[in-house]
Parts: structure tokens; sequence; C-alpha cells
């Protein structure tokens, strides 16, 4: 939902734009390089009661009203700079300045436009925000008459506010005047706001993103009471509604995993974030791997009925050469109204550990073609689930959830970091794999094979994959060279995208063959 409003607002492409919501956030913030990329913090708890943006909420009705319009003041606000703010106009001036008070005259330039475009075109959003920033505005005038520093400074001040207000308004009214085209003009307004020592305030805006912003917050604002109306308040209303039912949902999968890893040495079990740009662009430079994938495991057969079925209907030219490649006559070469394929349980899981992060861009890439030959193979009569581990255990699927567009975010949200469990891993997807009474289970461990954390790793690892085969689940590694261990099913190394989707395919026919 606060995805579509960012893109519907900035009116950019997913695309282009990398957005995240992370719940491990104080305040939104927006890196400009390489490419825009906005994160927005979620809700989250603390001690038990919910916190966003440095402010502590109770639970109750009118809490969660105003922490959510402080949660679409985020979406909003960022995505009026996603629309009008080109980092590329001071990229240059920010050079050799020092870099705090550069970006935060960045800031205060853009934070004007952006107010405007949201004036001009969301009306009903930006005066609803302007009563969060009054809000806000008048809390820290509170605490400065509360500050017996600051008001003893204040009496010797008090002259130069109102020349303070007024150059500000003429800053401000100079920047909306001038065009980003008219560079020089630009650059001498933003010259005169950084050398200035009042234009600039200590008033930061939670909802916004700012340099400044504390990263560690030593005093939260207690219990604010916003109130919105209008179009601002129902979509308000509604986030409140769609939050409690991701926490209840949320809270049931997690649920099913709390039996089973108790024994384990994962730090925790959670939920990958979402990136919907990264999964759209992973999914255009792969879309014909995809549709290879996912046709050709789609016509393997995993299952013997009575005689072959007839040697008639449309060719299909991929799997006739496959076919005649690997000598294997079990692979059927005509295009059949019913494939014969009983059901199947899978488990994807990547291994996202620090040693991965020189090839993990590529091996990404075969990661969103498994997932969705799995999603097309398994959608009407078997199971799966798309997991990443390092130190961590992440959920990208789980096998109960739909493979709609919170998993999809989730497989561009993965992360490179940490360390390297994959005999937890491995020992995980086997107790997820077990609890159903399925006949064909595999797991799919996309790694480099450096078990890395844990007292004697490569022992664990191997005691592991032996005891899920043991059960009769296969275990096939992509990303390790063939030959150097024997304790898989399978494993074939990553030779690109091509070549992997090639071996891969004929590694599953073999298997699907030796089950039968």
């Amino acid at each position: 939902m606060a995805h579509q409003l960012f893109f519907e607002i900035c009116d950019k492409k997913p695309i282009d734009i990398d957005t995240f919501f992370l719940d491990q956030l104080n305040f939104p913030r927006i890196d400009y390089e390489p490419r825009m990329t906005v994160y927005i913090p979620m809700p989250r708890q603390v001690q038990g009661i919910q916190a966003l943006q440095g402010c502590a909420f109770i639970e109750d009705e009118h809490a969660y009203k105003t922490l959510f319009a402080l949660y679409f003041a985020s979406v909003c606000h960022s995505a009026g700079h996603a629309q009008v703010t080109n980092y590329s106009t001071y990229k240059k001036w920010i050079s050799g300045k020092n870099k705090k008070r550069a970006f935060e005259t960045m800031e205060f330039i853009e934070d004007i436009r952006v107010d405007e475009f949201l004036k001009n075109n969301f009306s009903e959003y930006y005066f609803e925000i302007k009563k969060i920033e009054d809000y806000f505005k008048i809390l820290n005038e509170k605490k400065e008459t509360e500050d017996k520093e600051k008001r003893t400074k204040k009496v010797f001040t008090q002259k130069f506010v109102s020349d303070i207000k007024i150059e500000r308004e003429k800053i401000k009214q100079e920047i909306l005047e001038l065009s980003l085209k008219d560079k020089e003009k630009f650059i001498e307004v933003a010259n005169r706001i950084y050398d200035s020592s009042n234009i600039l305030t200590d008033d930061k805006l939670p909802f916004t993103d700012h340099y400044a912003h504390p990263k560690r917050i030593e005093k939260w604002v207690q219990n604010p009471k916003i109130s919105v109306e209008g179009t601002f308040f129902n979509i308000v209303d509604r986030f409140g509604e769609v939050w409690i039912d991701q926490l209840k949902r949320r809270a049931k999968v997690k649920k099913k995993y709390g039996g089973i890893t108790e024994d384990l040495e994962f730090d925790k079990i959670d939920f990958a974030p979402e990136n919907i740009g990264e999964y759209l662009r992973l999914k255009n430079a792969t879309h014909l791997f995809l549709k290879k994938m996912s046709s050709q495991i789609k016509m393997t057969p995993n299952v013997m009925d009575e005689g072959m079925p007839e040697d008639m209907g449309l060719l299909q030219m991929q799997a006739a050469i496959q076919a005649v490649a690997s000598d294997n006559p079990r692979i059927q070469i005509f295009e059949q109204d019913d494939y014969r394929r009983i059901e199947e349980e899978w488990a994807i899981v990547v291994d996202t550990s620090s040693s991965m992060r020189l090839k993990f861009d590529e091996m990404k890439k075969f990661a969103i073609c498994l997932g969705e030959a799995a999603n097309e193979v398994n959608s009407k009569n078997g199971k799966w689930g798309f997991f990443t581990f390092n130190n961590n255990f992440t959920i990208v699927k789980d096998h109960y959830e739909q493979y709609d567009q919170n998993s999809k975010s989730r497989i561009g949200g993965i992360e490179i970091k940490g360390l390297s469990f994959i005999a937890d891993a491995v020992k995980l997807c086997s107790r997820i794999l077990d609890r159903e009474n399925i006949e064909r289970r595999y797991i799919f461990l996309i790694t480099d094979g450096q078990a890395l954390g844990t007292h004697e790793a490569d022992t664990k690892m191997q005691e592991a994959i032996a005891e899920a085969r043991k059960k009769g689940i296969s275990v096939v590694a992509i990303g390790i060279p063939t030959g150097v261990t024997k304790i898989y099913s399978m494993c074939m190394p990553y030779e690109g995208l091509r070549k992997t989707v090639s071996k891969f395919l004929n590694a599953y026919t073999l298997l699907v063959g030796d089950d039968l």
C-alpha cells in the first residue's frame, strides 16, 4: 500500500528508485547515489511500546492514528523528493564543503520545493502534513521556553528573530521563483544559505529525511496527539488496519518456526526487507531464462504411469534438444494437455553471508529464476518456500504464503552481511519440509560452501546434509564446484546465468529420474 502511494505521488517507475521500509530505522533517509534509494521507518516495538520517528505511543486507537499520520507524512515527503530533487545540481557544489552543513543547505532548499510540489499537486495531503509540522514546531518552542539556558540566550537574540523570519521568507520566495536550469543563480542562493549563521534551523521534523537526525534517540517524544481529516485520515485509518492484519499474519508464520528452531544457533528468525524496484530489475534482466526454467521443469514428468504418452502433439524444440543431449528418453518432447506430475515440496535457501559478496549479484539472478520456476511448477499441486541465511534465518516466502508482491519485493530486498550458518539452514529447511507427508522433497541451496561462524562448522554442515538425505530430502547445491564434495545429492558451480540454468535443468531431470 505504501509502495503504491509512493509511486503514485512521485510519478516514477519502481524500477528507477529503490524503496525500503525498515523497522530498525528511526528516521527517514535518502541516498542519492548511485541510484536514489529511499528508506522509510516502519513502526516497531521498544520495550513493549510502539515507536516511530523518535515518538513513543501507548497502544490505543488515537495513538495508532498519530503513528500512521507520521508514517504517511514520510511517504508523501520522500515521494516529493523523488519527484523534484536532482542531486546532480548539488554534487559538485557539495564537494570540499563541510558535509553536514552542505547537506543541511540542500535539504533546506529541497524541502521548500517538495512542499510547493505537494501543495500544487496533492493539496489534501499537503495541508494535513502542515498540521503535523505545526504541532512539532509548537512542541519545539515549548521545549525552548522550559530550558533555562536557552531561555536566557533567547533574551539576547529576541530582537533578531523577526529579521531571521523575514530573511527565510525572502529566501523561500527566491527559491520558488528559480528554475533548476538556471544553475548559477541556484548555486548562488545555496552559497548564501551555507554561509549564513541564521537561515538554517536546528528544528528537524521527524517525518522528513535530514542528515542531522540523531542515530541514537536520547529522549523520546511521548504520546504525541495529531488529528488529521479527509482523504489523508482515510489512508491513515487504512494503514492501521493493514498493519494490525500484517502483524497477525507474520506472528502466525513465525509461530510455526518456534518449535523447530530451539537448538539452532541463529540470532533471529525474521522477514526480509522489501524492495520492489530491485525485484523488477532482476526480473527484466532474466525474463528469457525465467521462461525457460519454468516451461522445461513443468514439462519434466516426475511420476511413472502406464506406458509412455503418444508421440504426438506440438514438438517442443528445447525439450527435444535436452532429451538428445542427456540421452534421456523420459523427457517428454511433445506438448501435452496435462503434464504428468505429482506433488513436490521445495525449499530454496540462499546464503547471504559476507563471503558471497563477490558473486552474489549474479547468483541472485539465478535465485529469482528458481523462485519463479518454483511458483509455476508448484502453484497447483505442490508447496515451496524461499529463505535466506547468514547468522540470521530470513523468510522471503513461507510455504503457505502466496507468491504476491510482498514476497517478490522481499527477493529484491535481500542483502549481504554476516556469517554463514549452513548447517543450521539445512537443518531448519529439512524440518520445514518434514512437516508435510510429501514424497518428493528438495532443498536447493545457493552457496559458496564456506560455513563460518560456528564451532566445527564444516563437520556440522556435512552432518546436517547427511541427515536430510536420510529423511529422503534431496539437497542440491548451486555455486560449489562439481566434485568438491560428494555429500550433496548433486552440486554444480555457478558459471553465469545461461550455463547454470542449463546445468540445473539437466540436474533436476536426473534427480527426478532417480526418484522414479
